[in-house]
């Protein structure tokens, strides 16, 4: 035989082993699932950062698994009321996922004065989404035209100048109480329930302040109604090339809303593994890579295992900020 069809006689082997690996580590679609709607539980309001989020991978989501994607809010206490009723309620078949959002999980978990019904434990990682920076916004009439200006009048008027935050333990919060602590100042921070809660209040000029993050803010900034005095990440932010990050203010705070999905403790691996991997995809979609950039999502995958491994991480951090602000 001659090396050239020896080589090509090499090259089919290569190719078929190849993809004998690749379908062994593909996740078979689980028998008979889904054969009915899944539900995502989302545990804030209806066009928030976290809500939209959803609803963009829903769509795309329903195109690989063949069902439709339902999306369930239930505002409340940052997160606290749906994962409530998910702990009691949601079935582990399947067919009820919920959205997590870090820290908020994890303050709630391990803060014992909001005495939750849930646990770690009772959460079976699936798949991360997004990981949405932090930022500061005020409305467009607002005095405060940089985050200087914002320090300086807190600093003059202790708890006088009003920052919002999406609620008690969230990574809104922790930022808030970040700033404080690393420029000296002091805000009188208001809890709201979720982004547009808080939204509503800043450009309504009910409070000064808003912290959140870009994703819930990029809307309001193109229409003109807000501007960011700041973003809290190692870089300026694409879709905001303007907004300056903390770090170039001379302030080292890096904080973000880090946002995935999870199934009650004891579904089946096959389900989880087939789920994860229909997440995935569902983020390859070109659609979903679209529409998520122009809500100013910033996409994060990670796998179930990854996934659990950063959950850990971010357990003894958030004890720690808990013991900050229940000084």
């Amino acid at each position: 035989m001659c090396t050239r069809s020896r080589l090509g006689v090499f090259m089919i082997c290569v190719a078929l082993v190849l993809g004998l690996a690749l379908a062994a580590s593909a996740a078979e679609k689980p028998k008979d699932f889904p054969s009915r709607p899944v539900t995502i539980m989302v545990g804030f309001g209806a066009g928030g950062s976290s809500d939209v989020g959803v609803r963009i991978l829903a769509e795309a989501l329903k195109k690989i698994i063949g069902q439709p994607v339902l999306v369930e809010n239930k505002a409340g206490a940052g997160g606290q009321v749906m994962w409530t009723d998910f702990k009691n309620n949601a079935k582990p078949d399947g067919y009820t996922l919920a959205l997590v959002n870090v820290p908020q999980l994890q303050t709630t978990v391990f803060d014992a004065t909001r005495k939750p019904a849930f646990a770690m434990k009772d959460f079976q990682m699936v798949a991360n989404h997004v990981q949405d920076p932090g930022a500061i916004l005020v409305r467009a009439e607002s005095p405060f035209k940089t985050l200087e200006d914002l320090l300086n009048a807190a600093r003059a008027n202790p708890r006088q100048v009003k920052a919002s935050t999406t609620g008690i333990g969230s990574d809104d919060h922790l930022a808030v109480l970040d700033v404080e602590r690393k420029a000296k100042v002091q805000f009188n921070i208001i809890h709201l329930v979720d982004t547009a809660a808080a939204l509503k209040a800043v450009l309504g000029g009910h409070t000064d302040a808003d912290f959140d993050n870009v994703g819930g803010f990029l809307p309001t900034v193109k229409s003109g109604q807000g501007r960011m005095l700041a973003v809290f990440d190692d870089k300026r932010f694409p879709d905001a090339p303007d907004v300056p990050t903390l770090k170039e203010m001379g302030i080292e705070l890096v904080s973000s809303s880090t946002r995935g999905y999870v199934y009650p403790a004891g579904t089946p691996m096959e389900i989880v593994r087939y789920m994860e991997e229909s997440i995935k995809k569902a983020m390859d979609d070109p659609d979903h890579i679209k529409r998520m950039k122009e809500a100013g999502l910033t996409l994060k995958f990670m796998g179930g295992e990854e996934y659990a491994k950063f959950m850990e991480s971010q357990n003894d951090r958030a004890k720690d900020l808990i013991g900050l602000y229940r000084k």
